[in-house]
Parts: C-alpha cells; structure tokens; sequence
C-alpha cells in the first residue's frame, strides 16, 4: 500500500516538473532572444560611438604626445638653465677674483709709486692721493674701488709724465752739515731732482727711497700725508753756482739752460763726500787708536835704524885672511886674531866667540821690540774691537731705536782700530823677520869667518915653532 503510495505521487510530481520545464524553456528561449536583441543593439551602439571615441582617444594621445614633448623640452630648458646658472655663478667668481687681483695690483703699483718718489716730490701728489685712497677704502662695491684705484694710477701716470718733462716746485731741504731746513726752488728732470735754496745752497737731493719702515707700513689716507725730509747732496762751488744760475733762468722762462748732469744719480757725489783722510779716520778710532800709533811708530824707528845698521854690515867676499882688508866685525875679527900672540888656538876661539857675541848683542839691541809690536798691536785693534761693539749694544740697550750715527761711531771704532792694529802689526812682523833673518845670516857668516881665522893662526904658529926648530938644529 505504502509502495502504491509512494508511486502515485512520484507520477504526480513528474508530470508538474515537466510541465515546469517546458515553460522555463520557453522563457529562457525568450529571455535569451531579448538578450541577443540586446546585445545586437548594445554593439550596434558601442559601433556607433567607437569610431567617435576612438577619434577623440587619437586626438588625446596626440595632445599627450605634444604634452610630453613639451615638458620634455621645459625639462631640458630648465636641466640648461641650472647648468648655465652654475656656469654664471662660476664664471662671477672668477670675474671676481680677476678684479679683486686687478684692484690688488693696482694698490701695489700705487704703493710703489708712492714710496718710489723722491721725498720732496711726495708732497706734490699727497693730497690728491690721500683722497683716492680714502674713496677706494670707503666705497662698497668693487666696482668703485677698481675705479678709485685706477684713477689714483692715472695720478701717478701724470705726474710721472711731469716729472719726465721736468717740474718746478716751491718746498725745503735739510742743507748739511748742520742739518737746517732751507727753502728753495726744487727742479725735478727725471730721475734727477737739483735743488736752490734761498740762501744759497745748492745741489742735487737724494733720491732716497722710502725708509724700511715705511715700506712696511700699508699704503692709507693719512700714511700719504706724512713723508721724510728731502736732504742736500753737497757739490762743488762750481756745480752749486751753476745749478743756482740754471734754476734762476728757469725761473725767468729762459729756454736754454745749462744743468750738470750725474749718471750715478748722486752715489758719486756720496762716495765722494764719504771718503775720510787720515787723520778723520783716526778720529773715529777712539782712544785706543793712540797706543796703537804709538807702537807704530815705535817699531817704524826702531826698524828703520836697526836696518840701516844691520844693512851696514857688508859681508865679505873674499877668503878670510890674516892679511885682508875687510869692514866693520869682520875687521875687528882679523885684527883680534893677528894681534893675539899666544899659542893656544881655543883660547883665540874663545877670545872670537866673545867678539862675536858682543857684536850680536849690539846688532839684537831693540830688536824685540819691533816683535812685542807685532804681538800687541793687535790686541790692542782688539780691545778696540770689543769697546766698539760695547759701545754699540750699550746705544741699542740705552735706546729702543738708536740713530744710525751712534751706531755707526760704535761701529767704526771697533773696525778702525781692528785695521790700524793690524797695518802696525803686519809691516812689524814681516820687518823682524827679515831684520832676524839677515841678523843670523851676519852671525853665522862671522861664525865661520872667524873659524878660518883660528885655522890659519893655528897654521901661523905650527909654521913659525917649525922654522924655530929648523934654526935651532942648524
């Protein structure tokens, strides 16, 4: 019952399940031709508008591409402007340096200009210059001071065209050797500046440089305004009186003048006025220049006579004789030994020695004096030499800044007595030498002359006791 059941009711669904089936068929059927009528006219649509945005998708990319290049070259423009800002920047600097380099060697040009001019010119052109300076100083830029530089380059252009042409000008000098400031006319003519005072004096000026400690000093507004005194070369009258009468004929607008003229630029004339005589050379000796002179010329007198006396002394020439004629010990010596009657020969030797000796003692007489001389004099130049010196360190301790003149005294009395010590001692040493030498040479010749002499008394006195003997026996 139950199977009938269960079977009823399965024929029952199966025919509800097919009825079911056939009309989801035939609404997918119809749903599914809609789709496709949908999907037609979907890609109809998509068809139409294809054409369109691919049309304005082209025109895109082609505005993208343009876009692209654009900034492509923005970057490059921008990549070249950075490099060419470096560039720029590089090459400012270097621009920089070049003037800052320009401007330094223009401050040096201008300083060596500055402290290349003659003292007495120096005031011609310190105003301007000091102006100049203080602009370059004070201005900001380099600019400004590049061109306050160059302006001060183009004073020293013109006053050096100037001084070329020849200048006159109005200041004063220190005249020596008193050292007084006179005024007067100054002429400049290139490197030579002649000088006219109004009282007389006249000469060139010396073209002394700027001192070490100027030179030094930088270059400011106010280093400018002060300068070292021009100073007077002494001249000849002659060369005054014509410098004189040249600047006063320049002064009257007279073409031709007549100018002496120095090549060394006033070294000759400085030379000339430092060449000392004797006797300011002694001056600068001090006092231990006297003991020295004396000493001199101690062994200057002494050597003189003793040459002459000892040069008197001729030697002789001929064989030494019993019989001879001969001069001065050489003589005594031939007369002692004829005269002698004894018949002892050592006893006549010693009789010859002590002639001899005699004799040698009166030729050596003051002779160790011209050798004391030469040993002392030059202590003494020593000595001189080391008061000198003193003397300079005392100035140096005394002072912070001593005058070259005490200084140079100092100094010049250690030198002088140094040489005057050693032209005593030299001449002293070389004539005791010499007057020793022939002294010893005199004393071995009368050595060996009075030896023959002995010989040929001894020979005398065998030859006389022979013909004794002789006479006895016959």
């Amino acid at each position: 019952m139950r199977i009938l059941v269960f079977l009823l009711s399965t024929c029952f669904v199966s025919n509800m399940g097919a009825q079911s089936m056939d009309a989801v068929r035939i609404e997918a059927t119809a749903d599914l031709k809609e789709a496709i009528a949908s999907l037609a006219e979907l890609r109809e649509q998509i068809e139409t508008e294809k054409i369109p945005l691919a049309r304005k998708v082209s025109v895109l990319e082609s505005k993208a591409r343009k876009l692209r290049g654009e900034l492509q070259h923005y970057l490059r423009l921008r990549d070249n402007r950075e490099a060419s800002l470096i560039q720029l920047e590089g090459e400012v600097k270097e621009s920089e340096a070049d003037l800052d380099y320009s401007i330094n060697l223009l401050n040096d040009y201008i300083s060596s200009w500055h402290h290349g001019n003659p003292a007495a010119e120096e005031v011609l052109w310190s105003a301007q210059l000091s102006t100049l300076l203080l602009e370059s100083q004070n201005k900001g830029t380099r600019e400004e001071s590049f061109e306050a530089c160059f302006r001060a380059t183009l004073l020293s252009i013109e006053a050096i065209n100037l001084s070329a042409g020849g200048i006159s000008f109005l200041g004063n000098a220190i005249v020596p050797p008193e050292g007084t400031r006179e005024d007067g006319t100054f002429w400049s003519i290139g490197p030579t500046i002649f000088f006219s005072g109004i009282n007389g004096s006249a000469g060139f000026l010396e073209r002394s440089f700027s001192s070490i400690q100027r030179q030094n000093l930088s270059l400011s507004s106010q280093s400018v305004l002060t300068s070292e005194p021009a100073r007077l070369i002494p001249a000849s009258s002659s060369t005054s009186d014509l410098i004189n009468q040249a600047i006063q004929r320049k002064s009257s607008n007279q073409e031709v003048v007549i100018l002496p003229m120095d090549p060394t630029l006033g070294k000759a004339l400085v030379m000339e006025k430092g060449e000392l005589s004797v006797l300011e050379e002694l001056q600068k000796g001090g006092i231990w220049i006297y003991p020295i002179l004396f000493f001199a010329v101690l062994s200057l007198m002494i050597a003189v006579v003793k040459a002459f006396q000892i040069i008197k002394v001729k030697l002789p020439s001929e064989v030494a004789s019993l019989e001879g004629n001969y001069s001065g010990p050489f003589e005594l010596l031939r007369k002692t030994s004829k005269g002698y009657q004894g018949k002892n020969p050592e006893i006549l030797e010693e009789i010859l020695y002590e002639a001899i000796i005699d004799m040698q003692v009166k030729l050596e007489k003051a002779l160790p004096l011209i050798a004391v001389t030469a040993a002392t004099a030059p202590l003494l130049g020593l000595l001189g030499t080391v008061t000198g010196m003193i003397d300079v360190f005392r100035q140096i301790t005394n002072f912070a800044n001593p005058e070259n003149s005490e200084l140079a005294r100092g100094i010049s009395e250690a030198l002088v007595t140094t040489k005057f010590g050693l032209v005593t001692a030299i001449p002293s040493l070389i004539a005791h030498a010499l007057l020793t030498r022939r002294l010893q040479g005199i004393i071995s010749k009368m050595e060996g002359f009075s030896a023959r002499l002995v010989r040929l008394k001894q020979e005398n006195l065998e030859q006389n006791s022979k013909d004794s003997s002789d006479d006895s026996n016959s």
